[in-house]
């Protein structure tokens, strides 16, 4: 009997001990308040990196698109203010509102003037010249259709341009000739310095002192090397002719004295040599023609013809 209550309190106190031991395994554990404090700090740390972050990304959106809105403000402010119309097309008004002067002189005549930079300029007859009253930017522009010959003032930092049809023709200080007449044709002859023709498929050439350029629809097609008075003499009111075709002397004259002037096909490859003075009128030039080539002068209301 004893032995038996024995035994029951040695299984009561295991049992305490079982006891004691699950309520010491569910009791909560001490709470790190070091580690708890430093994952909030790192938290917020990484919230407030990450509001920077949208901040930049929206300063640098907004800061790009103000830089172009300024850039394309300021291109087109720049664009007006300094741009130059077309000039082969521009109309009184534009170039009114961009201070272009017009000249055209009258057929069977010359004239003579200088630009504002000093540069002189003879145009021939039945010529166009479109000219600023100043100068400003960075070259120096004019516009010519018919025959000018140029002597341009030097300025290496302002590039002159001289725009015809079709083409341009570049230089900082020289002396040259262009003629551009009405069937497409053109040419340029260099007498001294240095010019470039641009043309308008994005091809360029150079000239050296007495090459002439031979161009058809703004495309030069030749270059030669010539006697450059045979081009220029026209403006001391001479015309030296040197084996001329009787077909290239008497276009020249038409356009010169503002009259169609044809041949028979038998008198087109005529060489005519000599030297005429355009300083008389048209009926006196063609009678000393007629002294070298024989043939008969027949006039049809505004137009002339030779024939054998």
């Amino acid at each position: 009997m004893n032995e038996q209550k024995l035994n029951n309190r040695n299984r009561d106190f295991e049992d305490d001990r079982a006891l004691d031991r699950m309520l010491d395994a569910c009791r909560f554990q001490p709470i790190d308040n070091t580690r708890i404090k430093n994952l909030v700090h790192e938290k917020i740390h990484n919230e407030k990196m990450a509001r920077k972050r949208r901040m930049r990304r929206i300063f640098a959106v907004s800061f790009s698109a103000a830089a172009c809105l300024a850039l394309v403000v300021a291109f087109g402010l720049s664009y007006f203010a300094s741009s130059t119309p077309d000039l082969s097309s521009a109309t009184p008004r534009q170039l009114a509102g961009a201070g272009y002067k017009e000249l055209i002189v009258p057929a069977g005549t010359r004239q003579e003037f200088r630009l504002p930079d000093g540069s002189r300029i003879i145009a021939n007859s039945r010529t166009r010249v479109l000219y600023p009253e100043h100068f400003e930017g960075k070259e120096r522009r004019i516009y010519a259709n018919g025959e000018i010959f140029l002597e341009v003032a030097k300025d290496p930092h302002h590039p002159f341009v001289v725009e015809s049809e079709g083409f341009d023709v570049r230089v900082l200080g020289t002396v040259f000739n262009i003629s551009n007449t009405s069937d497409s044709t053109a040419s340029v002859v260099l007498v001294e310095g240095s010019v470039q023709i641009d043309m308008e498929n994005d091809r360029s050439i150079r000239l050296k002192p007495r090459d002439m350029a031979e161009l058809l629809n703004g495309d030069v097609t030749s270059l030669s090397q010539v006697d450059t008075d045979n081009y220029t003499s026209w403006t001391k009111g001479l015309l030296y002719l040197k084996g001329m075709p009787l077909s290239v002397l008497i276009r020249n004259l038409g356009e010169y004295y503002g009259i169609e002037i044809n041949c028979s096909k038998t008198l087109a490859d005529t060489k005519v040599y000599g030297k005429l003075d355009l300083r008389d009128n048209l009926d006196t030039v063609l009678e000393s023609i007629q002294e070298i080539v024989p043939m008969h002068i027949t006039r049809s209301g505004n137009s002339i013809m030779l024939k054998p």
